[in-house]
């Protein structure tokens, strides 16, 4: 299991990576954390509201 969590951590990292690369070229700067929170906050959101649509909610 540990060497699976390690993997994960891997490529989220190599992940994060090519996010701040897109960042620079389309914003100039890479994100703030407080930027990728509102980021990760609004696709949580939409997500939601995309399982209550399908639910008939």
């Amino acid at each position: 299991m540990k060497k699976n969590f390690n993997e994960v951590i891997k490529k989220s990292v190599e992940l994060r990576k090519k996010y701040h690369e897109l960042e620079k070229k389309y914003h100039g700067s890479e994100w703030t954390l407080e930027e990728d929170v509102i980021a990760y906050l609004s696709d949580s959101a939409l997500v939601g509201r995309l399982i209550m649509d399908r639910k008939g909610r």
